[in-house]
């Protein structure tokens, strides 16, 4: 090899390094990462106390971030061992309807994704049905897309719960169950594990997704894009 070629190669080594551990700076949002912390796992007794949003641009850099703690209208909050929220620190914050329209203005435009996003799209689902009376046994959502998924399609073994992935990538999350850190620490999480990839990802996800917007319905069903196969 040249030496002209091989000063082209070791550039080109350097850019890569440079697309997968540099952020670039961001641009316009299009992405929404949604986390919540609820009083437990059932729809239909327990409720959200804290939700979060994180906008990402279409390379999965943070742009900005939307959250609140919810009064859960008294439901008893058992366990704060998990993540720290207490019935005192909620008993003044809004209930989900109060902040319902800020949170959707938040995320109008946005393609939406969770980590396990079945759980949060199914929390999420039950407060608008108990905000508007609607059907709290309909089991479909608006298509959030689940990053599980979407890092099995990267990974080939697990496990793929947030904190393994994010010490997987060398990857810190210290306010780990706080819905804001979470979220933040999906879009990072992200970021890390397309690499150099990410821009065509983030292309190929906005071509096959489906923005949410505020005037829509929830009732939809799940996405599941497939990413690039040369990833």
């Amino acid at each position: 090899m040249s030496i002209e070629a091989s000063r082209l190669e070791a550039m080109g080594f350097l850019e890569n390094l440079r697309n997968r551990y540099t952020p670039r700076m961001p641009g316009r949002p299009v992405f929404a990462v949604i986390d919540t912390e609820t009083t437990g796992f059932n729809k239909r007794y327990d409720r959200i106390i804290e939700i979060a949003a994180v906008r990402a641009d279409s390379h999965f850099n943070p742009v900005d971030s939307w959250h609140t703690l919810l009064n859960p209208d008294g439901k008893a909050i058992k366990n704060s061992h998990i993540h720290g929220i207490t019935n005192d620190m909620v008993a003044t914050a809004p209930t989900f309807s109060e902040v319902y329209g800020d949170f959707t203005s938040y995320i109008d435009g946005m393609h939406l994704f969770a980590h396990n996003a079945p759980f949060d799209s199914k929390m999420v689902v039950a407060e608008v049905d108990r905000m508007t009376g609607g059907d709290e046994d309909e089991d479909e959502f608006f298509p959030f897309i689940d990053t599980i998924d979407l890092a099995k399609q990267i990974l080939d073994r697990g496990p793929y719960n947030l904190p393994a992935l994010l010490d997987r990538l060398g990857l810190d999350n210290p306010n780990a169950h706080a819905a804001v850190a979470d979220a933040t620490a999906t879009v990072n999480m992200l970021h890390a594990l397309f690499g150099s990839q990410r821009g065509e990802i983030g292309r190929q996800i906005l071509h096959q997704g489906q923005a949410f917007h505020a005037t829509n319905t929830w009732q939809v069903s799940h996405a599941a894009p497939l990413l690039p196969r040369n990833i």
